[in-house]
């Protein structure tokens, strides 16, 4: 390393076989000392792979005896020290059976050191390589070398022994005008070197194809004896490039010849130039001395302005296709805490879209898991422990297609050696491993289409592995992942798969996480991240919380890692909650518990969770002084909340069993009952049993309750109840009432305080997220331990010892029960408002817990608990029936009365106050579960369903509107619509629906019998006043007209009713049609005992027959002239007598004579009554006998004209003499 005292070894395999070396493999390996500049080789054999000598230190002083084959020292300049080594030549990359192997070497002051070994005999030589600029085609002609041909290599020959170092130094560097540049300031140390190897593609034949920058390999020629003086390889030169702490990059050419002849003795013509043909910075400077890193950028909102200083933390690593180079890099401003640690992807090789072929940022990645104080150069209590990168290998076929491969690396951060521990022996923060994923970069791909890196933070539990060795990470090729040695002498490893189809874009976390409480987020990779980094914060944060860092009025200073300021809200909120749910689930035990958060192995599980809500309370107080909680959402405040809840509902359940066995037991005691102790006992046992682990996963707290429930019989309903029963029943009632009661109470004292939210019951709905008493499962808890009363409540109370004890706990149960179990269904359904199996649930839980409320939480009767429950969770069903029951007591009550009518139970406002400000507004805004009706509809129905009628109309006045739409669509009553029409002012729809009344609507059974006389003849002397009232506000008098008659024609049938039925009525006549009436009119005619019953009997036929429309009139006559024919028929003697004698005569009979005749006569009498109590104009003149139809068909059915003659000369002088 460049900072390191140790030495630097590298290796690479296959040398020839020669002689009888022949069938030998050898490998080479090389070390160097950075600070003397000392490089050794040692020549393996791979088959006996074992070092001819036991030592194999290297020191400063290469005459002390170490055994190396050969070696060379480097003239390093003061404070000068090696930085980098990389083979860029050997047999095994060349593919030939060459003797010559070359190597570069860089130092910290920017110089380049090329390093070859001779075969015959083994020797290291080096040489600098100049610091001239230089262009990609110059040579260097042979008149222009130093040395050259058979001279130098027979000097070599002659003087250089094996086994002998040598000193080698260069002239000082010159520029490209030749001038001498060793005064100028050298550049910053070379941290990496990078060989430019061939990059090869597939051809159409399967085979490799080389490019004209890097030729392609040659074919492995049979082995030959290789003469003393090296041949100078096919290659004339290597390119290489190099990387400094100032990430500049320099491309080098450098010369492969070893001397000035060539393989076949003949002098070489010209030599390759040295030095570098290009200079690029990947960050320069701005004018005003700052670097410009905006191709770090990956967010609009990133501040990447005023940095100063970069800094390499670890040697570069190659990605595993030569095609990228992984760096860690440290920025720095002048303000420590704005410190960041990317980890850059240099591209080596071009790509679609530059527009030439010098190294770039592919991409990078902000390791943002610590924040910028903790990675300063000052003061920084973090180190880079060193860089693993791995390729990733399905993407292989990437870096084929002349792209560059996906690419793994790894990261190790821990702390620095000097940094000390805290007081609890643990050092100030953990080691961390992070796994960025570079994605392959396709040679068809825009840059700009590219995927964004991933990064994968595994902290690593500080009791194991306190600190890393620096540099001491490397490539595990088991796992594909990296391997590193502990300082507490562990030899740990990290491995990461990120899945290859995940295309999670940065600053879009958002969408991964849509909702938050979904289950997909417990195995979210962004959430996990941010996550671990809280919780390594919030470690830190304890720490200085122990130390005595904090207190109430001076807390303790909190560290927010930067990746928790840039995440979006909804991440955070998840990953804050799912970070509290690690303390809440957290098992006590020490280290070998599932979480680093465990508290320590306590006495009792009450002092484990009182331990946990004191942690929970920090962690929330970590966020809110760290600036983070502002941006958690209020669905993840309430999660938080609902931990804090569960933690003191469970310590509380946990407390209230004790004091249950304390209490039972110290009364068993004093009455030294044995058999109770006894009893007591096995309960506690098992409850025991039921209730273990509710201390360690809080979040599963409605499994205890249910676990507790189990034990209750359930099919028991009292007849044999044992007292085990009963004090189970007891323990599991009084448990939830006081876990829930101490969670409510949390909730009320800490929202505003702690969470910064509203407590529920200063709040409405404020959050898609149910709090944890809304659980479905803490529900099932709830609607469970209500039926378990409403199967025993009775029979434990009815064998009690102590009843009034008893029967106010059974009512304190009841309450609380059933309030948190209706108050949990509402904020369910008023979260979820079409889940119709929600809503279900809720209309099950008022049917079980509002019975139960008017059973035992009643005061003499009084239902107001039940009542007000009623109302609050609109259960219609339980506010109509108490409110009805409670109003049977003073209903009948005479005005002398004392008591008077409670308005609390009086239905009349509900109905009535429908605005906002009203308390029964919420009631108008609901709808009963089974019968989908509105309140005032279902209160209607629910009197109609009971033939309460005259309730449903008094109650309707308060809601007309109601009632007119309720008695419409209600068959049962609405044939009495028309009296809520007469009360809002509807007279024309009153009247229409009166007069089409034709079954009973007061008394009888409409579905089966007629509308009776009396009852007709009353709605239709309604009909006819309301049509009066809507004649006066008609506008259509020939409408009006129309009901008029309509209406009259009615009562002229109930009127001749009446009169045909006056010997018979009894009071329930049934109201005849008219045509029975005519036939009964002519029946009674026909049995009149006198010519006065005749009269009145026939006038009624004659009104029967003209009530009808007067469009009617060919109906009107028809039944008029059976009428006149009935009356005459009466008489028909004498009228055919006198028809006779008037035929007879001459000139007929006088008109004297005719009346004398006449008189007396049924139808005389009826045509004078006719004619002088009938209307002039009226329908009853086409019934009268001279209208000429009704003449014509009396004449008609007689059928002689000497009868009618008489008639109508008759009826004529009756018709003068009136």
């Amino acid at each position: 390393g460049p900072n390191a005292n140790d030495g630097t070894a590298t290796q690479y395999g296959g040398g020839g076989r020669h002689g009888r070396d022949q069938g030998r493999a050898f490998r080479h390996v090389y070390a160097a000392s950075p600070t003397t500049g000392v490089l050794c080789v040692w020549v393996l054999d791979t088959n006996n792979l074992q070092l001819r000598s036991s030592s194999s230190v290297i020191t400063g002083d290469i005459t002390t005896g170490v055994e190396c084959d050969a070696s060379v020292r480097l003239k390093l300049k003061p404070g000068e020290v090696l930085t980098a080594l990389t083979p860029i030549r050997g047999s095994s990359i060349d593919g030939g059976s060459g003797g010559t192997a070359w190597l570069l070497a860089a130092t910290s002051l920017g110089r380049l050191w090329k390093i070859y070994k001779t075969s015959r005999p083994l020797t290291l030589h080096a040489k600098l390589v100049k610091k001239n600029s230089i262009a990609e085609s110059d040579t260097l002609s042979m008149e222009e070398e130093e040395e050259a041909g058979y001279v130098r290599g027979l000097y070599n020959y002659f003087t250089t022994p094996s086994k002998k170092s040598s000193y080698y130094a260069d002239d000082n560097p010159v520029d490209e005008r030749g001038a001498d540049v060793s005064t100028s300031d050298e550049e910053e140390k070379i941290v990496a070197l990078v060989p430019i190897l061939p990059p090869v593609s597939i051809n159409g034949s399967g085979g490799k194809e080389g490019t004209p920058r890097s030729p392609m390999r040659k074919s492995h020629t049979p082995p030959r004896k290789q003469p003393r003086i090296s041949a100078a390889p096919s290659d004339t030169c290597a390119r290489a490039l190099s990387l400094s702490s100032s990430l500049v990059v320099k491309e080098w050419k450098v010369s492969l010849s070893s001397g000035s002849e060539s393989s076949e003795g003949a002098r070489t013509n010209n030599t390759e130039k040295e030095g570098y043909m290009s200079r690029s910075e990947l960050f320069p400077r701005l004018d005003d001395g700052t670097l410009d890193l905006e191709r770090l950028r990956s967010d609009a909102e990133d501040d990447l302005a005023g940095y100063r200083d970069a800094d390499v933390l670890a040697s570069p690593s190659l990605g595993g296709d030569g095609r990228s180079l992984i760096v860690v890099v440290r920025f720095e401003k002048e303000d420590s805490e704005s410190t960041r640690v990317y980890v850059v992807r240099i591209g080596l090789t071009s790509v679609p879209g530059k527009r030439d072929g010098s190294p770039y940022i592919m991409d990078a990645a902000w390791l943002d898991r610590y924040s910028g104080q903790s990675l300063s150069s000052v003061g920084g209590t973090l180190e880079c422990a060193g860089l693993v990168s791995a390729e990733v290998v399905e993407e292989e076929t990437v870096a084929l297609a002349g792209g560059v491969g996906g690419v793994v690396a790894y990261v190790g951060l821990g702390p620095r050696g000097d940094t000390g521990r805290d007081s609890g022996g643990q050092p100030p923060c953990p080691v961390t491993i992070s796994a960025v994923h570079f994605p392959s970069a396709k040679a068809s791909a825009v840059r700009r289409q590219q995927q964004h890196p991933r990064v994968k933070d595994l902290d690593l539990y500080s009791n194991i592995i306190p600190s890393v060795v620096k540099n001491s990470m490397s490539y595990d090729s088991i796992t594909g992942g990296c391997v590193f040695l502990a300082t507490s002498g562990i030899l740990g490893g990290a491995s990461v798969r990120f899945p290859s189809d995940v295309n999670i874009q940065r600053g879009a976390e958002g969408a991964a996480v849509a909702a938050l409480m979904d289950e997909s987020l417990i195995h979210d990779e962004t959430v996990l991240t941010i996550k671990s980094h809280l919780q390594s914060a919030f470690r830190h944060y304890l720490n200085k919380l122990k130390e005595g860092g904090g207190s109430s009025n001076n807390p303790a200073r909190a560290v927010i890692p930067p990746s928790i300021g840039t995440c979006t809200s909804q991440v955070l909120s998840a990953a804050v909650v799912l970070a509290s749910k690690d303390f809440v689930c957290a098992t006590a035990g020490g280290a070998s518990s599932s979480s680093s958060f465990s508290p320590k192995p306590a006495t009792s599980p009450v002092t484990v969770l009182r331990d946990k809500l004191q942690m929970h309370k920090n962690f929330v107080n970590f966020l809110t002084h760290g600036g983070a909680y502002r941006r958690v959402s209020t669905s993840g405040r309430i999660r938080l909340r609902d931990h804090g809840e569960m933690i003191t509902a469970a310590r509380a359940l946990l407390i209230e069993s004790q004091s249950y066995f304390s209490n039972a037991e110290s009364v068993a005691t004093a009455i030294q009952d044995d058999t109770r102790r006894s009893e007591l006992a096995e309960v506690r046992q098992m409850v025991t049993s039921a209730l273990e682990g509710t201390s360690d996963d809080v979040s599963a707290l409605s499994h205890s309750w249910a676990r507790l429930q189990q034990l209750l019989p359930e099919n028991n309903n009292g007849d044999d109840f044992s007292q085990l029963e009963k004090d189970l029943f007891l323990l599991t009632s009084s448990s939830i009432c006081h876990g829930i009661g101490q969670a409510l109470r949390y909730r009320q004292n800490e929202s505003g305080i702690l969470y910064d939210i509203p407590s529920y019951d200063s709040s409405s709905v404020i959050s898609h997220i149910s709090p944890w008493t809304s659980s479905p499962e803490m529900l099932e808890v709830l609607f469970t331990q209500l039926q378990a009363i409403q199967r025993v409540g009775e029979p434990i109370l009815s064998s009690s010892l102590d009843f009034d004890t008893d029967t106010m706990n059974m009512r304190q149960y009841v309450e609380d029960i059933s309030a948190s179990a209706l108050s949990g269904h509402r904020d369910v359904v008023l979260r979820k408002p079409a889940d119709d199996e929600a809503t279900k649930s809720y209309e099950e839980t008022k049917l079980l817990s509002i019975p139960l409320l008017r059973q035992y939480a009643n005061d003499d009767g009084d239902d107001l608990l039940a009542l007000q429950s009623s109302l609050a969770h609109s259960f219609f069903e339980g506010i109509v029936q108490i409110s009805h029951d409670h109003k049977q007591v003073w209903k009948f009550h005479t005005p002398f009365s004392d008591e008077a009518s409670d308005e609390r139970y009086d239905l009349r406002p509900m109905l009535s106050n429908t605005s906002s400000a009203s308390p029964y507004a919420h009631l108008h805004q609901s709808r009963d579960y089974r019968t989908g009706l509105p309140f005032c509809g279902y209160v209607l129905r629910w009197y109609a369903d009971r033939g309460f009628y005259p309730d449903v109309f008094e109650l309707g006045k308060n809601c007309p509107h109601d009632l007119t739409r309720y008695v419409r669509n209600d068959d049962r009553i609405s044939d009495l619509a028309w009296i809520q029409h007469l009360r809002v002012g509807g007279d024309q729809q009153a009247t229409v629906g009166l007069l089409s009344l034709n079954s009973p609507v007061l008394f009888g059974d409409k579905q089966q019998e007629s509308i009776g006389l009396w009852e007709k003849d009353q709605l239709m002397s309604l009909a006819k006043l309301s049509n009066k009232l809507a004649s006066a506000k008609s506008a259509n008098p020939a409408v009006d007209g129309k009901r008029t008659d309509l209406i009259e024609n009615n009562l002229t049938l109930t009127s001749a009713q009446r009169i045909l039925q006056e010997d018979t009525e009894f009071g329930d006549e049934i109201a005849l049609n008219a045509d029975d009436l005519l036939r009964l009119a002519a029946e009674k005619i026909n049995s009149a005992r006198d010519v006065d019953e005749i009269k009145r009997f026939g006038i009624c036929g004659l009104a029967i027959a003209s009530a009808k429309p007067i469009d009617q009139s060919e109906s009107m006559t028809d039944d008029a002239s059976s009428i006149w024919h009935t009356v005459i028929q009466a008489d028909i003697h004498t009228w055919k007598s006198i028809a006779n004698e008037n035929s007879m005569a001459v000139g007929g009979i006088s008109e004297e004579e005719l009346i004398q005749r006449v008189d007396g006569t049924a139808f005389v009498g009826v045509m004078y009554d006719f004619v002088t109590t009938s209307p002039t104009g009226g329908k009853m003149q086409n019934v009268g006998f001279l209208h000429d139809q009704v003449k014509n068909k009396v004449s008609h059915l007689f059928g002689s004209d000497e009868l009618a003659s008489v008639l109508a000369l008759s009826a004529e002088i009756v018709l003068a003499a009136t």
